[in-house]
């Protein structure tokens, strides 16, 4: 019963990443995006650097 729960999720998450990559591929022109993920980038760069050297 748990292998069904866990198929639908994996199914939501494919399709929910699909609308992600079609928004991306509209849109793949606008500088702002790319800024935008360049960001969110860093971000994660940084707080994952950041979380890292905490046992310093």
């Amino acid at each position: 019963m748990k292998m069904i729960y866990v198929l639908s999720i994996i199914d939501e998450i494919e399709k929910a990443l699909g609308k992600f990559r079609d928004w991306i591929v509209e849109n793949y022109s606008n500088p702002i995006l790319w800024i935008g993920l360049f960001l969110f980038g860093l971000f994660v760069f940084q707080m994952t650097f950041s979380a890292l050297q905490k046992e310093k």
